[in-house]
């Protein structure tokens, strides 16, 4: 293991426990936290995941939530004025996601332990963050990875919104365009580019593209649901997968989780893509062969 470069990475990560911290009562969004951590906002939700083992929405929340505690227990401020102080919108809502962390409504656990010396030692940063890489257990399977140059490859595609085992619904409409507009060369590849980690981001927010190469951009017929694209060339780690659809998270751990953080490589800002090599219409999903692309700076 280059252990240098791991380190780069959860000090990158250490950054961000940092900037939370210091900003627990202020708006914390994906964007600026991903900035801090110098890294693509497309992959920072999913590194942030396998480092720490838990989403970064969760992570703030439950900070959040913790020094809330603190204030019940140490100052005479109202339930509303913490609420708001923590993001929360209304005490009701305060109240539940309090009850659902801590077991107890804010008031009774104000109460309960507000004369507790053994309460504030409790609530220990050291106990509320906690780093602990999941390389090998979310994942014991390794998959060989490999860095590449690739082209520009150019493209024509249909946006897709919410899960991503439904993107062949947005693959379906572009084969019925692309054949009648006789785009489909030997030479035609399949890929899908994914704008977000699925077990981060809520399913009716995924975005995806469904996307066919062409060899020119400049002949396809302006229609409202196909937009064009690139992907620019430069260099791409790159990892084969052979298996159903359904099990791609596997390699994506492998590859954030465990590859990245022991490479010496740093992720461009670009979300990841996979690319298709044969079809489900007369493959079998053991058969499937994908490859996941990454690029690289």
């Amino acid at each position: 293991m280059k252990e240098c470069t791991q380190l780069g990475y959860q000090q990158r990560l250490v950054r961000v426990v940092d900037y939370i911290y210091q900003n627990l009562d202020a708006p914390l969004d994906v964007n600026t936290l991903a900035d801090v951590a110098c890294m693509s906002p497309y992959h920072f939700h999913r590194i942030y995941r396998l480092m720490t083992g838990e989403t970064i929405n969760t992570s703030i929340r439950r900070l959040r939530l913790s020094m809330s505690a603190s204030d019940l227990i140490r100052t005479d401020n109202s339930i509303a004025s913490i609420a708001k102080k923590f993001s929360y919108s209304s005490i009701e809502a305060y109240s539940r996601a309090f009850t659902k962390l801590f077991r107890q409504p804010p008031s009774e656990y104000r109460q309960l332990h507000r004369s507790s010396p053994n309460t504030l030692a409790q609530l220990s940063p050291q106990n509320w963050m906690k780093f602990q890489p999941l390389y090998d257990q979310e994942n014991q399977l390794m998959y060989p990875v490999e860095i590449t140059e690739i082209p520009t490859i150019h493209l024509i595609g249909v946006k897709h919104q919410g899960d991503y085992m439904k993107i062949g619904q947005a693959f379906d409409k572009l084969c019925m365009y692309a054949g009648s507009h006789n785009l489909f060369t030997e030479r035609s590849r399949s890929f899908g580019i994914y704008y977000h980690d699925p077990k981060t981001v809520p399913i009716e927010e995924l975005e995806s593209i469904a996307c066919i190469s062409v060899d020119d951009p400049n002949q396809v017929i302006d229609d409202e649901q196909i937009i064009k694209l690139s992907i620019p060339a430069g260099r791409a780690a790159t990892l084969m997968f052979k298996g159903p659809y359904a099990e791609l998270e596997q390699p994506y751990a492998w590859l954030f989780g465990q590859w990245l953080p022991q490479s010496e490589q740093s992720l461009a800002d670009h979300p990841a893509f996979e690319e298709y090599l044969n079809a489900p219409q007369d493959t079998a999903p053991q058969d499937l062969l994908t490859r996941i692309y990454c690029l690289l700076k």
